[in-house]
This record gives C-alpha cells, structure tokens and sequence, in this order.
C-alpha cells in the first residue's frame, strides 16, 4: 500500500466516523464507497468491516442498557445465516462487479432511508425479523454494508431511540465479529488491510470525538442531507469508474 493511498484513506476514516457520531449512519456507508476509489475493492470491504466494529464499541458501551436480547437474537441469528452467503460473493465477484454491487446498495439503501424515514411499516414477525438479518449479514460480509435491511425494518417497529440505537449496534457487534473470523478464514486479512486499520484507526477515535462534538453545532438533517449527496456522487464515480475500466 503506497503513503498516498494511506493517508486518503485515513482521512475517509475519519470522515466516516465523524458522520457516524452525528448522523447515525453507518460507518461503512461512507467509508467503503470512497475506499474503494483509492483502493483494491475487496481489501476496501474487510477493512470498513474491522474499522466500523471498532468504532461501534464505545457507542455500544455507552447504552448498552437499553438492549432487548430476546428481539435482538433472532436479527442475529439471520445475520448468521447471511454471513456465508455473503463471503463467498465477496470470493466469487471480480472486483468491478463487486464495486458495482457495493455503489448500487449505497445507493439504493441511502434513497430508501431519505424517503422510508419511518421504516417499511409497524407489523412484526419473527419470520421478518430473520429475513431482515439474514439480509443484512449477506450484505455485511460482501460490501460491509449489512445495515440498510435492518434499519429499515426496525425503524417502524422499535419506538423508543435509546433502544433502536442500542439494539442495532448490539446486532452488528456479534456479525461483524462471525464476518471477521470468516475473513481470515478464506485469507482476507491481508497485510495491508492490517496495516491500514493500525493506521487509520486514531483517526476514527479523532472522528468519534469531532462528531460528538460537532453534533451539538450541526443541524443534522440538513448534515445528514449533505452525506446523503456525498454517497451518491461517490457511489456514481464508482460505477463510472468500474465500467470505464471494464
């Protein structure tokens, strides 16, 4: 990995992070579709995985009392079932298609959540909650990206924030853990991805600090209307770019 892939990409960390602490969005939401403009698609994926479980852990400390266990294990237990699917798509797919795949998720997953602010309805069913896990693990462990699905469920069905917040950070921690022993399993856990995440991983703690911050000086929906833009245009300069090189 050369000094100027490095330092773009610590500075997509912070970036990230800083938007994850004042938004709530996800981590990898930003981060993987600017990475994967800077650098090899596949090794963008794993190290958003291992750069947003370790931004989760102190906001996951933080209201872990607000967990619901019995709700949370069946979303898990879906995200279990996904994860395999989802590694052997990262395996098989060549690098622009998977770049396509991940643009297209960002895309499709930011224009659902600005026009479903309030979910996909109120019904519950256990059967819905496994498929909304399931689909968030597939799309976890190929593109990092494994939230949307089960945002968008959750959100019509949990009411209270401080429980909504603290269950989908509690759903993502056990994932991403099973997606990262997968990982090394198939030999993702490349060098370089290992380089990067020491790297770039004060630069995530310095973005959970500015966003903490910045969140009492920053109308968030107007800031979250302005990552909305950027994943977008970023996520059309992946495909641009995928089909160009094709």
């Amino acid at each position: 990995m050369d000094a100027e892939t490095l330092i773009a990409g610590t500075v997509i960390a912070f970036l990230a992070a800083a938007s994850y602490s004042v938004t709530g969005f996800g981590f990898a939401l930003v981060a993987t579709p600017l990475l994967t403009l800077v650098w090899d698609t596949k090794s963008a994926v794993v190290a958003s995985v291992l750069l947003s479980t370790t931004a989760l852990l102190p906001l996951l400390f933080e209201v872990r009392g607000h967990v619901n266990p019995r709700r949370l294990s069946v979303l898990v237990a879906g995200s279990f079932t996904g994860i395999p699917v989802g590694i052997l798509l990262l395996e098989r797919l060549d690098a622009d298609a998977l770049s396509v795949l991940i643009a297209t998720t960002v895309i499709v997953a930011t224009i659902a959540l600005y026009l479903l602010p309030h979910g996909l309805g109120e019904r519950d069913t256990v059967a819905g909650r496994f498929v909304a896990g399931l689909l968030g693990g597939t799309l976890g462990a190929s593109t990092s990206m494994g939230g949307p699905p089960v945002v968008l469920y959750e959100l019509g069905r949990e009411h209270e924030i401080d429980t909504f917040r603290a269950g989908m950070m509690a759903y993502f921690l056990p994932g991403n853990l099973v997606t990262i022993a997968g990982f090394i399993i198939v030999g993702r856990l490349s060098t370089d991805v290992l380089v990067f995440f020491a790297v770039a991983l004060p630069a995530v703690l310095l973005g959970l600090v500015a966003g903490s911050l910045a969140r009492r000086h920053i109308d968030p929906v107007r800031f979250r209307l302005l990552v909305m833009a950027l994943l977008i245009g970023s996520s059309l300069s992946v495909i641009a770019t995928s089909f160009l090189d094709a």
